[in-house]
């Protein structure tokens, strides 16, 4: 017997159990090899390699198209069902050569093409971990690039240690002597992120300088304000007027380096969220009738996502899946910039023929991210290709572009399909009126199990009430 183990997985759920049905048909074989029952198996067995391939290769191409060696790897499969179609076409009768000639082929196949081909394949589109020659130079160049600092402050003395010190931590430092200055060196530095500005100085003090960046809106500045004092006024003072951080005198140098590092951390997720939101809006606007989809959609899918860590274990949800498909979702219908203006933009229901075209975007859409993943092998983008490429599916297998059921749909789709189908719902359209809250309840809930999953339906009845108020607050 062959057992299934860990050095067979390929890091994709759905192909793993895949693979692992074609275990169990080896074992068959074996089984009656044993016992002198090939005859009456392996015609059996054959036509269940066959519809075993249909159906894996299906699913597996689709994943792999996004590979720059896919046709190669699609003429491998080719090959082996040709093989097998032959050997069932040659088979005269005698059980024993022709039971032998499968079950070798099956196992070759396990231990030569699933062992090496597809887990390499995997592994290149980020799906298992790896580290080559281009991640460490490229972190080499992220480990020597110096972040820029801007030190606003008075005293000569209060510079000099700061500077020192954040240069031995790898900072790259700029002074300025009051907040006047410091502007004018903001102004010139694009690259300048982060600010520690002292709240007393001359000309212009720290909470001048703090109000006229914020009133400006120069883009992504992160302050660490010095103070003083302790006084919960000034404290509240100096958030209120937009400072992210503050830092009491005198400073303790390791306990800055934090709050920088936790300030470029945090940045740097605005600036990730911003371009996709950017990008996202870009497609959106296509469509003039969307209006705030795509903030209710984000809403929508973080309350499922933090729901279901909550409460529902066995959904895999973690904080940092949960976050990243909200982070992801607007992206989910970015593949519409491809759909023409005269189908997107119709008035009226869709032709037949016009809805087969428009049911290209979840595909077009996913393929534009996987594009990205391949290159980043980025966690995080998976989901948004998951949740972008899947989102039509429907648990029953009757969605597109893939026609998945149950849980071989990612569960990031698997939340978007429902906040997004809920928004539609609730939304107006040139073709339809918007459906009352208890319509809208009642259509999502006689779709569990065909459309929907039952597990993000009964989520969903948990959190209506915040739906619907979501949906009030960020009407259109």
């Amino acid at each position: 017997m062959m057992n299934w183990h860990e050095s067979f997985s390929v890091g994709v759920r759905m192909i793993d159990d895949q693979h692992q049905k074609l275990f169990a048909l080896i074992n068959e074989l074996i089984v009656a090899l044993n016992t002198q029952q090939q005859e009456e198996v392996f015609q059996r067995t054959l036509d269940a390699v066959l519809d075993y391939t249909k159906m894996h290769f299906k699913t597996e191409e689709e994943l792999f198209k996004i590979h720059p060696h896919f046709k190669e790897h699609r003429s491998i499969h080719c090959q082996f069902v040709e093989n097998i179609k032959k050997l069932a076409i040659d088979y005269n009768g005698d059980a024993n050569e022709s039971f032998q000639k499968l079950l070798g082929d099956l196992i070759a196949w396990l231990q030569n093409h699933i062992l090496k081909t597809d887990i390499s394949f995997f592994s290149e589109l980020g799906y298992r971990p790896r580290e080559t020659t281009d991640d460490i130079a490229e972190r080499l160049q992220l480990l020597t690039h110096k972040v820029k600092v801007l030190i606003a402050e008075d005293s000569p003395s209060q510079r000099l240690l700061l500077r020192r010190n954040l240069e031995t931590a790898g900072f790259e430092v700029l002074e300025a002597s009051d907040g006047r200055e410091a502007l004018k060196i903001l102004e010139k530095n694009f690259d300048l992120h982060l600010l520690i500005t002292d709240m007393y100085m001359p000309v212009m003090d720290g909470y001048s300088l703090i109000q006229t960046i914020r009133d400006r809106q120069i883009p992504s500045i992160y302050i660490i304000a010095i103070t003083v004092t302790k006084d919960p006024a000034s404290l509240v003072k100096t958030f209120n007027i937009g400072a992210n951080d503050y830092l009491t005198k005198p400073i303790f140098h390791q306990e800055l380096h934090l709050r920088l590092r936790n300030g470029m951390n945090l940045l740097r997720l605005e600036s990730q969220d911003e371009l996709i939101f950017a990008m996202a809006k870009l497609a959106d606007r296509r469509s003039p009738e969307t209006g705030l989809h795509l903030d209710r959609v984000q809403s929508f899918t973080r309350l499922l996502g933090r729901q279901l860590l909550k409460n529902s274990p066995e959904s895999g949800m973690t904080d940092g899946i949960a976050a990243d498909i909200a982070r992801f979702s607007p992206l989910h219908d970015i593949g519409k910039v491809a759909i023409a203006d005269q189908i997107l933009k119709k008035q009226g229901k869709l032709t037949p023929e016009e809805f087969e075209l428009m049911k290209e975007h979840p595909r077009i859409g996913g393929d534009l991210i996987s594009t990205i993943l391949r290159k980043t092998g980025s966690r995080s983008l998976r989901i948004a290709f998951e949740l972008t490429m899947y989102h039509h599916e429907r648990w029953d297998g009757t969605g597109y572009p893939m026609g998945l059921t149950g849980e071989d749909i990612p569960i990031a789709a698997r939340i978007m399909a429902l906040a997004d189908v809920y928004d539609a719902l609730t939304s107006e359209r040139v073709y339809k009126k918007a459906y009352s809250r208890q319509e809208a309840q009642t259509l999502i809930v006689q779709a569990v199990g065909s459309h929907f999953d039952p597990m993000v339906v009964a989520a969903f009845e948990v959190l209506e009430d915040k739906f619907h108020q979501l949906r009030l607050e960020l009407s259109d």
